[in-house]
């Protein structure tokens, strides 16, 4: 399975920010689909275009077709709570984000990560929701302003 690794600032495997759609699409092929200024590619594997037509995002959802990793560690496998003390090694997260829980930013990687539940106080260990990430986004320097 391919491993696409996190560098912040810079990019996300071979995709880096300041591409143009073209300069992608060589490197990944035809998208699955297009929605406006987001192509998908590999089943999860989301670019988007500034307004002149860049790469300032990229998003991955969890696939069985590749992996990304940060630092080496695929942020997907890890439970949450030990994705966001590994990133917090490098930096720390927005503390203020109206979302935190679902989401934690890490404005100075330029880094998010997301899951669209939260386990339970009560739930039983073995039980899967909310317990890891299923988005992992990295971005161009200034996208996650505060």
């Amino acid at each position: 399975m391919k491993t696409f690794e996190i560098e912040p600032l810079k990019g996300v495997g071979p995709v880096r920010f300041g591409m143009s759609r073209d300069e992608v699409r060589k490197l990944l092929g035809t998208p699955d689909s297009v929605n406006d200024n987001r192509e998908w590619f590999l089943d999860g594997f989301a670019v988007d275009y500034d307004s002149t037509g860049k790469v300032e995002f990229v998003e991955f959802a969890i696939s069985s077709k590749f992996r990304v990793a940060f630092k080496g560690k695929c942020l997907h496998e890890m439970y949450a709570d030990d994705a966001v003390a590994f990133v917090s090694e490098f930096a720390p997260y927005d503390a203020t984000d109206p979302e935190l829980g679902y989401t934690y930013m890490f404005p100075k990687l330029q880094l998010s990560l997301w899951r669209p539940t939260m386990p339970e106080p009560d739930q039983p260990e073995d039980a899967p929701a909310g317990r890891r990430f299923h988005a992992v986004g990295a971005a161009a320097d200034g996208y996650f302003e505060l």
